[in-house]
């Protein structure tokens, strides 16, 4: 089954291909889920200059186990610099690991829990305030939001253990069935099974719109672990180093900005 994502990104390749873009290189990108939509705001800009994306998603640390076992795409792009730096040291690739972009750390919450950066710390710390995580190693969100933990239990010792525990409960519990396209963190919105999200800035106004009364705060920067995404360049494929270099570029830069993520230009301000 094609999903809406594959759908768009198919319907841009017909709607732009030309006699050259038909000459066009492929290259298998594995990226992580959150960059969903800079694959899609990427997708044109690389078949005006030959190439041809064909991306493949998941969980950073899901996606670096895939090339350890053998699978071979042309380039990573992740959420961290820790899988393409270990890929790197592992001489796996043809250059040195390369940060490509920035993000920053936000809280989706119900509404009714009023959080402000002056509150969340201790909203967050209510007994019956529940705190969804992504898995950390699995997917380098889940790594970004335990250091927000650690850095909160630097200025308030033991916060940090109190909301770990929280994170780890619900992970541990089963997730609820979701209808076909709904985001997994929404459904738990909708089955009332979480109170507070710890996501990516570029994906927390799409995650409110996903379900009713949802609203969402960047965390302050004392807290926020400023989450630096990375490149592992895995083969000298021409197209695959092309497709690196429009990643750096000012196209490249803009078709990140427009996706939510920070250029690296901005200095990892918003």
């Amino acid at each position: 089954m094609v999903s809406r994502f594959q759908a768009a990104l198919l319907a841009t390749f017909a709607a732009l291909l030309t006699p050259a873009a038909a000459r066009s290189d492929t290259v298998d990108v594995y990226a992580a889920g959150s960059l969903r939509g800079v694959m899609l705001a990427l997708a044109p800009k690389a078949l005006a200059v030959g190439i041809t994306l064909q991306p493949s998603f998941g969980g950073s640390g899901e996606l670096r186990d895939r090339i350890d076992r053998g699978a071979k795409p042309d380039l990573l792009l992740s959420a961290d610099m820790t899988s393409p730096r270990g890929l790197a040291d592992g001489g796996r690739t043809v250059v040195p690991a390369i940060a490509f972009a920035r993000n920053r750390l936000c809280l989706v919450a119900r509404r009714a829990l009023d959080l402000t950066p002056e509150t969340f710390v201790s909203r967050l710390l209510r007994p019956d305030v529940r705190i969804k995580t992504s898995k950390p190693i699995a997917d380098p969100s889940g790594d970004y939001a335990m250091a927000m933990f650690d850095l909160i239990d630097a200025a308030r010792p033991g916060a940090g253990k109190a909301l770990r525990a929280k994170a780890d409960a619900q992970m541990a519990a089963s997730a609820p069935a979701t209808t076909p396209g709904q985001n997994a963190t929404a459904a738990l919105f909708a089955a009332q099974r979480i109170d507070v999200a710890v996501t990516y800035c570029s994906a927390s106004a799409d995650l409110a719109r996903a379900a009713p009364g949802l609203t969402s705060i960047a965390v302050p920067a004392a807290f926020d672990p400023k989450p630096v995404f990375g490149i592992a360049l895995l083969t000298a494929k021409p197209a695959a180093l092309r497709l690196a270099l429009l990643l750096l570029s000012d196209a490249g830069q803009a078709a990140l900005s427009s996706a939510g993520l920070i250029p690296l230009a901005d200095g990892g301000r918003p």
